[in-house]
């Protein structure tokens, strides 16, 4: 049984997907950011500089994209091409574009401008490689996250998605630069293509009856109860996922660290007791945090270069865990590469970055507990709603950060408050505030 908890707002929507009453997924769909990633565009080529050895491109958004000039080496300034975004814009930093494109499918996306074969499974690599081996096109490259692969079935979606291609391209010429041409799927279609299409039993639960539409435009909600209280079961799961500190068994521990470059994992035995939960040894216990480990990863999205420290681990037992590892990474389709053990026996694996981690959308600086102010925003409207459903109550006084009451601004969180609630909401701006204090 599946159990889907929504909470919308004006700053940001939240969903939480449990399976057997275990948290599976978090999504967080940041109304005041704008993800780009995926989203392929007609760009207009607006600066090149060879000392960077890349091109500006216009892509119509608030920030150019850039591309390297190794992908476009005859291009010159007023040139049109259709490119996507692979990484979001980071502060100052621009969105990065590439010419080789995904265009999705559905067992297999195709991969424009490249004749490789791409998938995290080795097998399914293999048998894939050995399916294409005279079928693969110049300039249409495969991936293929899917294991449940058949040959005719694949080579027949991938000469139908070159056709949808050519066609779409096609039709991209008559279109003036800048453009965007498709849009990546939002937060609604990814839970319902991966949650809810082909689930037998779905139970929705609403913080509010209007949090329903959001999900009326594309299903039947059959299973639904609607209860304010949802709020602060989705505040305490996330706040449980992002603490530092996990605990395992009696004692024993998983510390999170992220910091800008990778991510250090360190797994803690304490006084280890072996008769918990049928540990009996301490590769029983390493195996266990492995699946920790693997669960936090994905529910707050960390990407890049990961550092795990497991117990112990003596080398005659490193590649007994390394392929209990290897079974448990095929379940997260975003584990890039396993590496292996360093020298100091620290195992180092690679998981890919798309979209937000889960840390940068509730927190502007982790380690001060500065929440992010999308966050901050979320958590003062979902306070004022339940204050206002329990005790009846429709007039706040809130401090804040300059930070968060410029955001409020921009978005107009008090008149949608107002308009959409009846709740009057008045701002005090007071640096000494880390997050919000209301003051009645």
């Amino acid at each position: 049984m599946k159990k889907i908890f929504v909470d919308a707002g004006i700053t940001q929507n939240r969903f939480l997907v449990f399976e057997d009453e275990e948290l599976v997924e978090i999504y967080i769909e940041d109304i005041s950011y704008k993800n780009l990633e995926g989203n392929i565009y007609k760009a207009r080529v607006e600066n090149i500089n060879t000392y960077l050895n890349i091109a500006f491109l216009n892509i119509g958004e608030n920030k150019n994209a850039f591309i390297d000039l190794k992908e476009v080496s005859s291009i010159k300034i007023g040139d049109e091409l259709i490119v996507q975004i692979k990484r979001d814009a980071e502060g100052k930093k621009a969105y990065k574009a590439s010419r080789t494109i995904i265009f999705p499918g559905k067992k297999l996306h195709l991969l424009v401008g490249s004749k490789d074969i791409k998938s995290l499974n080795k097998d399914v690599y293999n048998k894939v490689r050995s399916f294409f081996e005279d079928n693969l096109k110049e300039n249409y490259g495969i991936i293929i996250e899917d294991d449940d692969v058949n040959a005719d079935e694949l080579i027949n979606e991938y000469n139908s998605l070159i056709e949808m291609w050519e066609e779409f391209k096609e039709k991209s010429s008559y279109i003036k630069a800048p453009c965007l041409l498709i849009k990546t799927k939002d937060c609604i279609t990814k839970i319902i293509d991966e949650h809810i299409n082909g689930s037998e039993a779905v139970e929705f639960y609403f913080s509010k009856e209007k949090d329903k539409s959001l999900f009326q435009d594309y299903i039947t909600i059959k299973n639904a109860s609607v209860n304010i209280d949802i709020i602060n079961t989705i505040d305490n799961k996330i706040t449980e996922v992002m603490k530092r500190r996990h605990p395992l068994i009696g004692e024993a521990n998983i510390v999170i660290d992220e910091v800008e470059a990778f991510t250090i994992i360190d797994v803690n035995s304490g006084n280890i007791e072996y008769h918990f939960d049928n540990i009996n040894s301490l590769m029983d216990f390493n195996k266990l945090a492995a699946q920790k480990v693997f669960r936090l990863l994905k529910l707050r999205n960390i990407g890049g270069i990961i550092f795990i420290d497991f117990i112990d681990v003596g080398k005659n037992q490193r590649q007994e865990l390394l392929n209990f590892i290897m079974e448990l990474s095929k379940d997260d389709k975003k584990i890039g590469r396993i590496y292996g053990w360093t020298k100091l026996g620290v195992l180092e694996l690679t998981r890919a970055r798309k979209g937000k981690k889960l840390k940068e959308l509730i927190y502007l600086d982790y380690y001060k507990d500065i929440l992010n102010p999308s966050y901050v925003l979320k958590l003062i409207e979902n306070k004022c709603l339940y204050n206002k459903e329990k005790f009846f109550k429709k007039e706040f006084i809130v401090s804040i950060p300059q930070i968060t009451y410029e955001l409020s601004e921009k978005v107009g969180f008090t008149d949608k408050l107002k308009k959409d609630w009846d709740i009057e909401i008045k701002f005090l701006v007071e640096p000494e505030v880390l997050n919000y204090e209301f003051k009645n």
